[in-house]
């Protein structure tokens, strides 16, 4: 049975200011896929799962609260510039070090995928196309086997309903959201979409746990 590209989490845009990995992208990152269900990457799989959940049910939440008490309009100045804490974890699991969404289409320029971020969406878009199971978390580990590393999780992201006031049809989109966007996103390829469409992807970077400190003698 293939699993359904319904998931509750937020697109990518105005919207996706998160504490962002804006780093230069990669050109050819050395990075090695691992299968979800591989029990040496079981607390990796845990903890970004549990930090993907949390950053997106927090800024659904801030979004559509927001709307209902501010309106659209204020909404969107103050998520537009939210740089969101990185999550926390507890000692002894792997630790957040950045978040980031990205996508095909972007909106924000500083959101360009990298390499190995390019992958993980050439996968979701090849299972999608080909209406094969489109994967519902991806696992890479960054860096030479003998070298620190950076493992990522990713999670594809659709438009849910409440994203459709800024990534809707674009002639359908308020005059105030359109005002916006060609002030900060004049390049803006994030429109257009529907309800339920794939959008793009939210990545959670994360480093090995520190070694538990050792009492001198």
């Amino acid at each position: 049975m293939k699993t359904p590209l319904l998931l509750l989490l937020l697109a990518s845009g105005p919207l996706a200011c998160l504490a962002a990995d804006t780093s230069p992208p990669a050109v050819s990152p050395n990075f090695t896929w691992f299968d979800p269900a591989d029990p040496s990457v079981a607390a990796i799989r845990q903890v970004g799962e549990q930090s993907i959940s949390r950053v997106a049910n927090l800024l659904i939440f801030e979004v559509e609260h927001g709307i209902a008490a501010d309106g659209l309009s204020k909404t969107l100045e103050a998520v537009h510039l939210k740089n969101m804490v990185l999550p926390k974890t507890a000692a002894g699991l792997p630790r957040v070090t950045a978040v980031k969404r990205t996508s095909l289409g972007l909106r924000n320029p500083a959101n360009q995928a990298d390499a190995a971020e390019a992958a993980a969406l050439a996968k979701i878009d090849a299972a999608i196309k080909d209406g094969a199971e489109v994967p519902t978390l991806l696992i890479q580990r960054l860096g030479p086997a003998a070298a620190p590393v950076e493992w990522r999780v990713y999670r594809p992201i659709t438009t849910m309903p409440v994203c459709i006031n800024c990534h809707g049809p674009r002639n359908e989109l308020r005059p105030e959201v359109r005002d916006f966007l060609d002030q900060h996103y004049p390049t803006d390829n994030a429109a257009d979409y529907t309800s339920y469409k794939w959008r793009g992807i939210i990545r959670i970077s994360l480093a090995a746990p520190e070694p538990a400190a050792t009492k001198g003698k």
